[in-house]
């Protein structure tokens, strides 16, 4: 139990909230106080999961040490534990262990969570592998399913997760860890094409790249059950049994439960909703004006209505440059703000940007309406932007605090 007061408390340190923390130390000088709560002392990359999961990457060397960067920082706190509750008037969270931190600026950045929906009968037994505990989980069902002869596989969701993960596990045909033997793959879709969010010539290629490695796609399937040793999907009232070792979760990502226990403005489906400052209070007065959120837990709402997010680790690092920089003008002014509210930096909203979509052994290229195929090119790149990434957070050495 204890109790503590900081300048800065950061709620979540994975891709938008270690970004704000980089961007921030580079950007501003001063002396404050920081603490950082997560639940995890290092994180997994994510856009590379599936490839970790199937053991073309080793996990080991694909995960960041989050806390030896933020312990780094001059004056930085790193706190393991989980959020219960935040108060958002006097900006203050209570932790699982008891303690509570009360801070001047605010950013919650606690991400989303891949669960699947609770009325799938049987949801329990759908592998998830997002958080570092459910990947490890994830890691050590697969590879007892893939030790066994027969092994049928059913991914289920048609978005760029599920496109990928189904591709690397149809590539265990080729190389595959010791002891394994190749699954059968099946991919289960509610839509009528792949990557809906993408324009339609590349799902045609998304589809003809999973069938050319193997995988069975079935289209307009609703996944209802998942048993023992298989699942039954359905389309319009018809069902079908399926024969499954193991199924994956890749459906999408939801809003977490603890963002309902925040005190914060929520979007009618759960999101934190925030301003294009990335305030959850943007015209509030100086009580709340200072609690930023960041990540793909939250939805910008701003003008016209919602703003499209891509829901992509690129996005969170262009939202934690914005939160800095907000961050560094409200440090500059007096607490309590007592010569009036500062103007902040907005969200450069950007609805269309590069894809690389690695599809097992194939990989495509994705630039505005146009997928080129370029093999292997997309692979190296992305653990190419992998090592930047960690090269990134390389731990400060004394002389650099």
């Amino acid at each position: 139990m204890g109790s503590k007061r900081v300048d800065l408390l950061v709620l979540g340190a994975s891709f938008a909230g270690i970004e704000v923390l980089y961007q921030l130390w580079r950007r501003y000088d001063g002396k404050f106080t920081t603490v950082v709560v997560d639940r995890q002392r290092g994180h997994g990359y994510l856009p590379l999961v599936q490839e970790r999961l199937c053991g073309r990457l080793a996990p080991d060397g694909s995960t960041l040490d989050t806390a030896a960067y933020i312990e780094s920082l001059p004056r930085t706190t790193f706190i393991q534990d989980d959020v219960v509750k935040f108060s958002p008037d006097d900006k203050t969270v209570t932790l699982a262990s008891g303690k509570t931190i009360a801070a001047r600026l605010v950013v919650v950045a606690l991400g989303s969570v891949l669960e699947a929906p609770s009325a799938i009968a049987g949801a329990e037994r759908l592998v998830a592998h997002k958080l570092t505990g459910q990947f490890d989980d994830a890691r050590a069902r697969l590879a007892r399913a893939l030790e066994q002869e027969s092994a049928p596989v059913v991914v289920a969701g048609g978005g760029i997760s599920g496109v990928e993960l189904a591709g690397e596990l149809a590539d265990l045909s080729k190389t595959r860890p010791d002891g394994w033997n190749a699954p059968k793959v099946t991919l289960v879709t509610v839509g009528d094409r792949l990557v809906e969010n993408l324009p339609a010539s590349v799902a045609r290629r998304a589809d003809r790249a999973l069938r050319g490695q193997g995988v069975e796609i079935k289209y307009g399937m609703r996944l209802v059950e998942v048993g023992q040793e298989e699942v039954v999907v359905e389309h319009r009232g018809d069902s079908e049994t399926l024969a499954c070792s193991l199924a994956f979760w890749a459906g999408g990502v939801t809003p977490g439960a603890i963002l309902g226990e925040l005190g914060l403005p929520r979007t009618d489906d759960g999101w934190l909703a925030v301003g294009p400052t990335l305030q959850c209070f943007p015209t509030s007065d100086a009580k709340r004006y200072d609690i930023f959120a960041c990540g793909d837990a939250v939805r910008i709402e701003g003008g016209e209505g919602r703003w499209p997010t891509m829901q992509r680790a690129i996005e969170c690092l262009w939202q934690a440059k914005v939160v800095a920089k907000n961050l560094v003008k409200l440090l500059k002014e007096k607490k309590g703000y007592p010569d009036g509210l500062p103007p902040l930096v907005p969200h450069t909203l950007r609805e269309s940007f590069p894809y690389g979509v690695s599809i097992g052994g194939k990989s495509l290229l994705v630039l505005g309406n146009v997928a080129t195929h370029v093999p292997g090119v997309t692979h190296r790149f992305r653990r190419f932007l992998m090592r930047q990434y960690f090269a990134r957070y390389t731990p400060l050495s004394p002389n650099d605090r």
